[in-house]
């Protein structure tokens, strides 16, 4: 259906080349960023796997930890922001749907849903109002929601889609003498 990870309005082409060096601005110092094309698995823990979605969305899957997610989605939206960005997490086998669509840097609509029986539901939103008996019906609220955003569930082509990797090198944890004298850095 819908795949988790961040929807862009943009260019794959100039996606690729601007994104690396947003995740350097936006990012904690000692941040790394290698670009490749699709090679086989990589031994890395934090891996971007861009792509084109459809003629006019691109989508940028993660596998990393949440901070990586949060460093993308401030990267994207934060840091000269572009047009539209949809953070999607959608995992029905867990009973969980999120999503979040920025404008031009601006919040435009959340939405929120966890647990098999609704135990927790927020929306919010500055564009439209919706009647509280739609939001019962979490995975059909947000496939109606991302198709309204013009990102169709299984939109991807059939044709070979073109990807590439970036891999994201996380600072460490500080050790005790960087924590205590403090470490020179750029920032």
């Amino acid at each position: 259906m819908l795949p988790s990870g961040i929807f862009v309005r943009a260019d794959l082409g100039n996606l690729i080349s601007s994104l690396p060096e947003r995740l350097i601005a936006a990012g904690p110092s000692r941040l790394t960023v290698a670009t490749e094309s699709e090679t086989p698995e990589s031994g890395e823990k934090a891996v971007l796997e861009l792509s084109q979605w459809s003629d006019v969305w691109c989508l940028i899957e993660i596998t990393g930890p949440a901070e990586l997610t949060a460093l993308v989605v401030q990267s994207v939206v934060r840091h000269e922001p572009m047009s539209e960005v949809v953070s999607c997490h959608y995992l029905p086998v867990a009973g969980e749907y999120s999503y979040a669509l920025f404008r031009e840097g601006e919040s435009m609509e959340t939405f929120e849903s966890k647990g098999p029986s609704l135990d927790i539901v927020n929306f919010t939103s500055e564009l439209r109002r919706v009647p509280i008996q739609s939001l019962l019906r979490a995975s059909d609220f947000m496939i109606d929601s991302m198709n309204q955003f013009g990102i169709e569930a299984g939109a991807r082509p059939s044709e070979e889609v073109r990807k590439v990797r970036i891999n994201v090198g996380l600072p460490g944890k500080k050790t005790f003498w960087q924590a205590l004298l403090g470490t020179a850095s750029s920032r």
